[in-house]
């Protein structure tokens, strides 16, 4: 049907004939509109001078007033807004007849305490493997204490100085 041209080959054939047909039109609509250009910028440049404090005032109290009011809306609509989202889709779901779905989250939060665990014994095995471990000092062998004389008399349970009656 086309020949031995591929998609390429017929886009650029396409659009250097299409190039080629308007260029004359452009420098055509160009010069015409050019004058009309020239004429309108001349008679809006004094407006553009009166307005141009009006537009920066407003820009500034946009920006001071309005954004911020704006944000803190937004920040205060935020649990109503997903209240109405959750209640539309309940609604949705009625009419078509079905159930909302309900989501489980304890199987996510489950697999990332196992997974948690599982880390912290990895990470002790592997601190246990690469700790050296301390030779334990050693004591001097504890010598007996000499006793005072008036203790070595164990004839009686009591003290020395101690009477019973």
């Amino acid at each position: 049907m086309f020949g031995n041209k591929n998609g390429i080959d017929r886009l650029t054939e396409t659009w250097d004939t299409a190039r080629v047909a308007i260029t004359p039109r452009i420098a055509a609509a160009r010069d015409a509109v050019g004058p009309l250009v020239d004429e309108a910028s001349v008679r809006v440049a004094p407006i553009i001078d009166r307005v141009g404090p009006a537009v920066d005032t407003a820009r500034t109290r946009l920006r001071t007033d309005v954004v911020p009011a704006v944000s803190a809306a937004l920040d205060n609509s935020a649990p109503a807004r997903a209240e109405a989202r959750d209640r539309a889709t309940a609604a949705l779901l009625a009419l078509r007849g079905e159930q909302p779905r309900r989501v489980r989250r304890w199987p996510v939060a489950l697999g990332c305490l196992i997974v948690g665990g599982i880390a912290g014994l990895a990470v002790g095995a592997m601190n246990r493997r690469m700790a050296t471990p301390v030779p334990p000092a050693p004591f001097p062998a504890p010598t007996p204490a000499s006793e005072p004389d008036d203790v070595r008399d164990t004839t009686t349970p009591y003290p020395a100085g101690r009477q019973t009656q």
